[in-house]
């Protein structure tokens, strides 16, 4: 395992070959994390610092560093550890400024959103160098209804998009050009049900898994929203209702504040548009929709991966396949995407822990959305 470092602007500064462990996680719709060791030497010091970036030999991610620690264990072997962020997070270093009202497939929304904060905003002291758009059109979504909240972070605002639309989204880097480009990513569809392409099935039945644990979740399930929209002066506020009709125990509701989705508003051009009550519906419906999606049903596959077995890393799958998961024993067999991919080097070994659909949210991601 080789690690190359570079500045900001893509200098190479010096490779680090001599690694007690690295723990590089991978995610589907946000930005990845790793974990550095190293042993204590003069140049692993000069090297590993705060906003220099890393980068995994013949891989096109890189990681920011944000964080090092150097320590001394109770046999005396001292270390060196950093830890940092993949360079999608550098999308949350921006807030919307203008509040963004249209109707549009979900990728030139994210597009949208990296363009007016990050790639080419109206103030040039928002501006990050070097970046890049890739190529959108074999993306095929449908036009949704979207208003952003105003002033939200930009990186949440596209997370919300993506995680709606089931795309994932990321920047990687041409070392030899010294350019980032940003991608909206669409993960393939390799499931049994599928004919297009080679079927992707981890099972215990096929020895591709070491390890398997299957979570069921309903802690933070709601099946109805009620979506307030504007509040003011001579304005009747409307109230919608969005999402499952169940009745009873099966219903459980959730009230979602849109008084930022206004019915009149400006365009990027600056002219005023005054929605129709139909079209400020719609407005309200896909906000409800898009808070539901934070509060469905969890199911996910965590799961050890063979990494010598009949499926080949980045081959056969990659992180937002769509694939299928399957436990006979259990009696479950379902088709998950791959949200999150960590892969972990260590005493000259890789282990890979994937996993398949949504994860169990957070308390930093309960706290975000109690926020919001």
């Amino acid at each position: 395992m080789v690690i190359h470092i570079y500045d900001a602007d893509l200098n190479r500064l010096d490779d680090i070959e001599k690694i007690t462990a690295l723990i590089w996680t991978r995610r589907y719709g946000t930005f990845g994390e790793f974990k550095l060791l190293v042993p204590f030497t003069k140049q692993h010091v000069a090297l590993l610092q705060k906003r220099r970036l890393i980068m995994k030999q013949g891989d096109e991610e890189a990681g920011e560093i944000l964080y090092v620690n150097i320590r001394q264990n109770a046999q005396g072997v001292e270390e060196i550890e950093a830890q940092g962020r993949f360079l999608t997070n550098w999308i949350s270093k921006r807030i919307l400024l203008q509040q963004i009202i249209t109707t549009d497939m979900p990728q030139n929304i994210i597009r949208r959103i990296v363009t007016e904060t990050v790639t080419n905003p109206e103030n040039h002291a928002r501006h990050i160098d070097n970046i890049t758009h890739t190529d959108i059109s074999g993306i095929q979504r449908e036009g949704v209804e979207y208003t952003s909240e105003p002033f939200k972070n930009a990186l949440l605002a596209c997370e919300t998009v993506a995680k709606s639309a089931n795309l994932g989204f990321y920047i990687s880097v041409d070392r030899r050009e010294k350019q980032y480009f940003f991608h909206v990513h669409d993960g393939r569809d390799l499931t049994v049900d599928q004919k297009t392409n080679p079927p992707c099935v981890f099972s215990q039945e096929f020895d591709n898994i070491l390890e398997q644990e299957f979570t069921n979740s309903i802690e933070n399930l709601r099946s109805t929203a009620f979506v307030g929209g504007e509040v003011g002066q001579d304005i009747e506020r409307r109230i919608l209702e969005v999402g499952s009709t169940a009745t009873g125990l099966a219903r459980r509701e959730v009230f979602v504040n849109a008084t930022d989705i206004r019915r009149t508003f400006r365009d990027e051009d600056g002219g005023e548009i005054t929605m129709t009550p139909a079209q400020y519906d719609d407005m309200l419906f896909q906000r409800g929709l898009s808070a539901l999606e934070g509060f469905a049903e969890t199911l996910a596959f965590s799961s050890k991966i063979n990494t010598h077995s009949n499926l080949n890393y980045r081959e056969d799958y990659d992180l937002g396949d769509l694939v299928t998961c399957e436990n006979r024993r259990w009696g479950v067999r379902i088709n998950v995407r791959i949200m999150e991919i960590t892969e972990v080097y260590q005493g000259g070994t890789v282990g890979l822990e994937i996993t398949f659909g949504e994860s169990l949210p957070a308390l930093i991601d309960k706290i975000r959305m109690l926020i919001n």
